[in-house]
């Protein structure tokens, strides 16, 4: 996935310029450039660094950070891909990712406790791809995955394991960045209970066009010698009405289809 590839390229650079910076002997100029696109608790510096609300959730300086975080957002995204798509998979990561931050700055600064702890800045994925693994275990929460020593476990009780481990860690030394975790997971969330809900009468109609196509396409095939629509038109019709829905025909192609189911009936 274009993600995953984005954020190990700008991890790679990322640690090129450090190790770069650091035999130079200017390091602290390393220092500056990531707090200016790590993601502030402090709404003063956030007003300065817009920006930093995006870029915070491409930046790891961990590589085992970055490791755990990109084999989650492969294996949980490969889960939910065919269901909701490509583009609407890196709408969700972006989506978690800025619901993270949106979560992380509101604790930060209206939570007492937290406040307490002083500024402090965010980075990593770990909020889009929460949004991804909760997003996968509430459309395909049955489905199994094997973990070593354990056997087949369902994904929804891998989600559920991750998001109490976050809520008890919002105490510890990496609060903001679990609160960031929490604020992706109820994305993912919406975003999968909105998916599920737009997508039933969809998911119906298409079937229904499918059982038609399939119907047709089989009275077709006996029957060759009446047809008046060649078969290679007819298949490239169907195909489209798979690939499209039904809509998609054209008004002589919705035509040419009703006249070969009629011819064969």
């Amino acid at each position: 996935m274009k993600i995953i590839i984005a954020n190990g390229a700008i991890f790679v650079a990322l640690m090129v310029a450090r190790v770069g910076l650091l035999i130079a002997g200017k390091s602290e100029l390393f220092d500056v450039f990531f707090t200016q696109v790590s993601l502030p608790s402090a709404l003063d510096l956030l007003i300065q660094r817009p920006w930093s609300l995006i870029t915070y959730f491409f930046l790891h300086i961990e590589v085992f950070h970055l490791i755990f975080n990109m084999m989650f957002l492969y294996w949980f995204g490969i889960i939910i891909q065919d269901f909701i798509g490509n583009k609407r998979l890196v709408q969700l990561y972006f989506y978690g990712g800025l619901a993270g931050a949106a979560a992380f700055l509101l604790a930060m600064n209206t939570v007492s406790f937290f406040i307490a702890k002083g500024p402090t800045f965010l980075n990593g994925a770990s909020a889009g791809v929460f949004a991804v693994v909760v997003a996968a275990a509430t459309i395909k929460p049955n489905y199994q995955v094997h973990l070593l020593l354990l056997g087949p476990v369902r994904i929804k009780y891998i989600s559920a394991f991750y998001i109490l481990w976050s809520f008890i860690e919002t105490t510890g030394a990496n609060a903001g960045g679990n609160i960031a975790h929490l604020g992706g997971a109820v994305l993912g969330f919406i975003f999968a209970k909105n998916f599920l809900a737009a997508s039933r009468p969809q998911a119906i109609f298409e079937i229904k066009i499918k059982e038609f196509a399939q119907a047709v396409h089989k009275k077709v095939q006996p029957r060759k010698e009446l047809e008046t629509v060649p078969e290679e038109e007819l298949n490239a019709i169907l195909d489209k009405i798979s690939q499209s829905g039904y809509d998609s025909l054209t008004d002589f192609e919705q035509k040419r289809l009703f006249k070969a189911s009629q011819k064969n009936d």
